[in-house]
């Protein structure tokens, strides 16, 4: 069976690992991983703040962080925002 994340190192960082499935305006975006104690889902729109998005509602629920875009308008690009930081993080 292969590895999950084959490139991370299977130390105590992927056992304390905890996994978000993002969505925006109930579309599915991709995952969030939380490798650390100090890192919390909320860092997501921290990070959106950061690029000029204030108009939403987030929540976690379970699992799940749901961003509900306040201007629809504006939730295309924040999904794209998202499926690049999601990428890379």
């Amino acid at each position: 069976m292969p590895e999950p994340y084959p490139f991370f190192n299977q130390g105590e960082e992927m056992k304390n690992a905890h996994t978000y499935n993002v969505y925006v305006n109930d579309d599915y975006v991709g995952n969030k991983i939380l490798f650390s104690q100090c890192e919390k889902i909320e860092d997501l729109s921290d990070y959106l703040n950061s690029k000029g998005f204030y108009n939403f509602q987030a929540e976690a629920e379970g699992d799940h962080y749901h961003l509900q875009m306040t201007e629809q308008d504006q939730g295309e690009v924040v999904k794209d925002e998202l499926h690049s930081y999601l990428r890379l993080n």
